[in-house]
């Protein structure tokens, strides 16, 4: 084997992607730029993504915020898997449910694409929609609040 073929991996992204898990008391955090793209959660799991949605760093603070607001609220409903978050069943269409909706159990309330499978996520509660706590095309982790229902 050559050294071409050995890979170098930077550790510093790591760290501050680490020590930024701590400090906001997740349990995942993602970065991107450009072609790079390294998501670090607690459990020491690291894995690279290809391709990520776009936005803005300072949204990011603000849905990690919500998140841990949320995350032992009964009124949540969470995530049952990691995928990326469609409000719509397809662009263009209206979404699934709105904020003030009457929601029933086991309506479908958004899909969660994970490995290229599209899985619809019904609710857990019944009640009315008073917030939605992800974006469209949004990436999630397992257990995240999706939406809370009252």
């Amino acid at each position: 084997m050559n050294d071409k073929s050995k890979k170098i991996i930077e550790t510093k992204p790591i760290k501050e992607l680490a020590k930024i898990l701590d400090e906001l008391n997740l349990s995942e955090v993602s970065y991107s730029d450009g072609n790079f793209s390294i998501s670090v959660s607690k459990g020491a799991k690291v894995q690279s993504i290809q391709q990520m949605p776009s936005s803005n760093s300072n949204d990011n603070i603000e849905n990690a915020e919500a998140v841990s607001d949320y995350k032992n609220d009964p009124r949540a409903i969470k995530s049952p898997m990691v995928g990326t978050i469609y409000l719509q069943p397809e662009p263009g269409a209206n979404k699934f449910v709105n904020t003030g909706d009457s929601i029933k159990i086991g309506q479908t309330i958004l899909i969660i694409e994970a490995m290229k499978t599209m899985n619809p996520i019904e609710s857990t509660l019944q009640g009315k929609l008073i917030k939605i706590l992800v974006e469209n095309e949004q990436a999630v982790e397992f257990g995240q609040p999706l939406m809370l229902i009252e």
